[in-house]
């Protein structure tokens, strides 16, 4: 008795990469957005546009206003998104090393971390833009 061909499609790890980078992207764009917020009202502002469009990003009800952090949001989200979409486009035939990749990711997320954490990140802000 003849069996059916069994076609086995290969698993590539470059979706996967593409996936958590641009998770990476999106993180670090917000913790940019956030800081770059806290230097003056005008970027404050100017972040903040992006994310007009979110209920609750202006005003006063009940909940209070979400204010700049509905463009920290909108901004994390375009980035994380987009990038996605151009890597996963770019490496959806690749095999990358994930062994590689893990702690590469894991140590970027562990700085995101830290760099959102002000006790750890004003002192060096403060150094760097004097």
């Amino acid at each position: 008795m003849n069996q059916p061909q069994q076609h086995t499609k290969q698993l590539f790890s470059g979706p996967l990469i593409a996936a958590t980078l641009s998770l990476v992207l999106g993180f670090y764009t917000l913790m940019i957005s956030h800081h770059v917020s806290r230097v003056s009202k005008a970027l404050d502002k100017m972040v903040h546009s992006y994310g007009y469009w979110i209920p609750g990003s202006v005003g006063t009800g009940p909940d209070g206003s979400i204010g700049s952090y509905s463009g920290k949001e909108t901004l994390a989200l375009l980035v994380w998104f987009s990038a996605w979409l151009v890597f996963h486009l770019l490496w959806k035939n690749q095999d990358i090393s994930i062994k590689r990749w893990l702690p590469f990711f894991l140590g970027s997320l562990a700085f995101v971390t830290l760099c959102l954490f002000h006790p750890f990140i004003d002192p060096i802000l403060r150094l760097i833009l004097g």
